[in-house]
């Protein structure tokens, strides 16, 4: 099996029905994804944020999450991904994702439990320190520190 890098870039964050959500792309080269796909992925993302979080066991001992999300839309060597981690119960990720064909912008939640491919995990393993660095660790939380603390853009996923 033959692996090479891919190329990840961070984009301005966003508000998704009142979750801020931090972008990336993920690419097999260096050139952004289509416009239209992503207006595809940005109408479908909507879709994988949580419904409820109010689980029994967990809701009356966590306070409140802000609600904080990154995303990472990933055009691959055979389909388009769409991976949504929304911060929950302060330090638990919660995780959704969909996926199309190349040629198709039709995204579809994925209900196989995967988390992400070696070239999308790079932004969670970033994402985590950066939550904890801004989140979890100061008295009061700097969300916006948060916000500008991204994965650089470059290369991805090698060992």
């Amino acid at each position: 099996m033959s692996f090479t890098e891919r190329y990840s870039r961070p984009l301005p964050a966003t508000v998704v029905d009142g979750w801020t959500i931090k972008p990336y792309q993920v690419t097999i080269g260096q050139n952004p994804i289509a416009a239209a796909t992503v207006a595809a992925a940005d109408e479908f993302l909507p879709k994988l944020l949580p419904a409820s979080l109010a689980h029994p066991a967990l809701a009356h001992t966590q306070p409140a999450s802000p609600r904080y999300a990154f995303a990472v839309l990933h055009e691959g060597a055979d389909a388009l991904w769409l991976n949504l981690y929304t911060w929950v119960y302060q330090a638990i990720l919660h995780t959704r994702l969909a996926s199309s064909g190349l040629d198709a912008v039709a995204f579809g939640e994925v209900t196989e439990p995967l988390i992400g491919c070696v070239w999308e995990l790079p932004a969670l393993v970033h994402e985590r320190s950066a939550w904890v660095r801004h989140v979890l660790t100061p008295d009061q939380p700097d969300l916006d520190g948060y916000l500008a603390d991204v994965l650089p853009a470059g290369p991805v996923g090698g060992p």
